[in-house]
Order: C-alpha cells, then sequence, then structure tokens
C-alpha cells in the first residue's frame, strides 16, 4: 500500500508482483484431460521458475482420484 501510495502523487505506472499461492482450481464438470494438460504445462513451465506456475491444487472431491490418477501418469512421462 505505501508503494502505491507513494507512487499515485506522481501518476506513475505500477505492476506489483504480490507472490500468491497461484491456485488451479478443477470444477466437478471439467474436462479432466484438458485440465490435466493444462495443470502440467502451468506447474512445470519454465522448470516451475515462473511466478504464475500453480502453487496447489484445489480439486472438486467428485473428480478427485480420477485427476489425480492422470496427473500422475503424464507426469511420469516427463523427462528431466
Amino acid at each position: 500500500k505505501w508503494l502505491m501510495e507513494h507512487s499515485s502523487s506522481t501518476v506513475k505506472r505500477l505492476s506489483l508482483e504480490l507472490g500468491g499461492n497461484a491456485p488451479f482450481v478443477v470444477f466437478g464438470d471439467a474436462d479432466l484431460d484438458q485440465a490435466v494438460t493444462a495443470a502440467i504445462a502451468s506447474k512445470f513451465r519454465n522448470a516451475g521458475q515462473t511466478c504464475v506456475c500453480a502453487d496447489r491444487f484445489l480439486v472438486h472431491s467428485s473428480v478427485h482420484d480420477e485427476f489425480v490418477e492422470k496427473l500422475v501418469a503424464q507426469t511420469q512421462q516427463l523427462q528431466v
């Protein structure tokens, strides 16, 4: 807030990287194959070293087990 307040008096452009917890949300009616592909891209982009990589996964209980199985299967295919 201090930085925003002091920047606003001279109308400077301001962008704040606040380092949130970047959740990846999967709803019960999600296309799980698409969700898993997107989760892999989000979590492992640039070896997980970007500020927008998913930090936690919030998965609806009705699709949790299937999502985890598919995520594990795709993760095991990654080559480091």
